[in-house]
């Protein structure tokens, strides 16, 4: 199967102030950068979502995909969008921008209980939480999506209580789940 790695940065950073996440420093380069880094190896081609500044995206030498919705309407039109696009994939991987040391199994993971267990939609769980941003889901599942976003849903966890989902076990490595919300989480 062919993956596509969505890394979404479309919000608004609203509780860091206004900040675009995925541009704060963070161990030497930027948060984005960190994710890139983990992320691109595991899957065949990488898309960027954003909605500002992107002309500091774009020099990371990834596609970069903006909402078609206006008024920030949440990750999944973020991910409705690099669906739409000219990306080819049977399978999206998706994870945000603000947790970057994301696993470095994840696309393997949860792609192949996606493949083996004939769901539409595979989410991580780091063994006290449901990480519904970090996810695999078939492209068929791409009008689902559309359709819910055009019913004005917005929810992640509300999409995926729509679809056949399973939970994946990364209960081993919660650290690899921990997100950036406030300056205080930067080390």
């Amino acid at each position: 199967m062919k993956t596509l790695a969505i890394i979404l940065a479309g919000g608004q950073g609203l509780r860091l102030g206004g900040i675009d996440k995925g541009l704060l420093p963070y161990a030497g380069s930027t948060l984005i950068e960190t994710i890139l880094a983990v992320i691109s190896p595991q899957v065949d081609q990488t898309v960027i979502s954003c909605n500002r500044n992107l002309e500091q995206y774009q020099q990371f030498g990834y596609p970069i995909i903006t909402d078609t919705l206006s008024g920030y309407q949440g990750p999944l039109a973020g991910i409705a969008a690099a669906l739409s696009g000219k990306q080819q994939c049977d399978v999206a991987i998706t994870l945000p921008c603000d947790s970057p040391n994301p696993p470095e199994d994840l696309a393997l993971k949860l792609g192949s209980q996606l493949a083996d267990d004939n769901y539409d939609l595979c989410y991580a769980w780091d063994g006290n939480r449901d990480q519904y941003l970090f996810s695999a889901m078939h492209y068929r599942c791409r009008a689902q999506l559309e359709d819910y976003l055009a019913r004005g849903g917005r929810s992640v966890k509300g999409f995926h209580q729509r679809l056949r989902c399973k939970r994946v076990d990364f209960s081993s490595q919660p650290q690899r789940f921990i997100n950036i919300n406030a300056p205080a989480d930067l080390p």
